[in-house]
């Protein structure tokens, strides 16, 4: 088996360097490409990366996307990719030099993995008090058991997720298309790799996290800023109810669904007023604040795609 790394950058010339010279020195007797989208940036991301990559005696290609958004670029860069196992790495991330070696691997030994997902570590460097609390949401730390799979509805976070083309190719001829589109240029929404997880599961394949598979994430400080995790976890929450529409196999009525969706609407109103009243005295306070009063707007933008959403899942993954 062979594996298609693919980096989709926005304006990452000044982070790709370590990203690069990673994917350079990786140690495998499989063959392998990169694939580098260049989404729509305004800086010299194609220019760096060619420069950076001629004398590399890799295999790879750099090709230009116009149009903006992280899913929209990555389908593009499963459409040029020529082997059977994707790589989906963000153009911060430092691979370790066995990672692709491990993952082929592991892919190899369990055929019913769909998805694996690695460990995302942070290089030393000075982080605030709250970090920790709240570093999941920048795909760090473990993503469950080594090799188990995920319960229903898990997720791994799109860095460092390798998946296999051949579902995600099926998944496309279905019908299959991500509702989100993670991060357009400088907006911080996000979910389409939690899409690509849950569809993965409706297809009838696991989702594994191997502890063996480690990678570096740099992240500029100046997102490791609270304010800016506020903008972050607004971003996330603005796909609400949209990830619900998956949940085929719990509602099989539309009418059920919707049912669904208004309780979960009652229940967000109750949050709201409680945010409200409480005093904002805490980081993980002000966090609940943000997230539902992103969601309670979320839900009205997002009601309708939901329910289409939720058709077109039956009609793609319904027996």
């Amino acid at each position: 088996m062979s594996c298609s790394i693919i980096i989709c950058s926005y304006n990452g010339q000044k982070k790709l360097k370590k990203t690069l010279a990673s994917i350079i020195s990786q140690k495998t007797e499989f063959p392998w490409e990169l694939i580098l989208i260049d989404n729509n940036s305004q800086d010299n991301t194609f220019g760096f990366s060619h420069k950076f990559l001629k004398d590399s005696g890799i295999d790879y290609r750099i090709a230009k996307f116009s149009t903006p958004g992280k899913m929209y670029a990555f389908w593009y860069g499963i459409q040029l990719a020529k082997y059977e196992y994707i790589l989906d790495c963000d153009d911060d991330n430092e691979l370790f030099s066995n990672y692709m070696d491990e993952g082929i691997k592991t892919l190899n030994q369990f055929p019913n993995a769909g998805a694996l997902g690695g460990l995302g570590l942070l290089p030393d460097q000075n982080v605030p008090e709250w970090f920790g609390q709240f570093s999941k949401s920048y795909a760090l730390g473990p993503q469950g058991e080594h090799l188990k799979p995920l319960t229903s509805f898990g997720h791994l976070y799109g860095a460092g997720c390798f998946f296999r083309k051949l579902i995600l190719t099926n998944l496309k001829e279905r019908g299959f298309e991500s509702l989100l589109s993670c991060r357009k240029g400088s907006e911080l929404s996000s979910g389409g790799d939690v899409e690509f997880c849950h569809a993965i599961q409706l297809a009838g394949f696991d989702l594994l996290y191997s502890k063996n598979l480690q990678f570096y994430h740099h992240i500029d400080p100046e997102r490791i800023d609270f304010e800016y995790y506020l903008r972050l976890k607004k971003g996330i929450s603005s796909s609400f109810p949209i990830l619900a529409s998956y949940q085929i196999n719990n509602y099989e009525q539309v009418y059920d669904f919707k049912k669904y969706l208004l309780s979960s609407f009652y229940i967000l109103v109750k949050g709201l007023i409680k945010t409200s009243i409480l005093p904002r005295n805490t980081y993980q306070r002000k966090v609940d604040c943000e997230v539902v009063r992103a969601k309670f707007w979320a839900f009205f933008r997002n009601y309708q795609s939901t329910i289409e959403g939720f058709k077109r899942n039956q009609k793609i993954f319904g027996s």
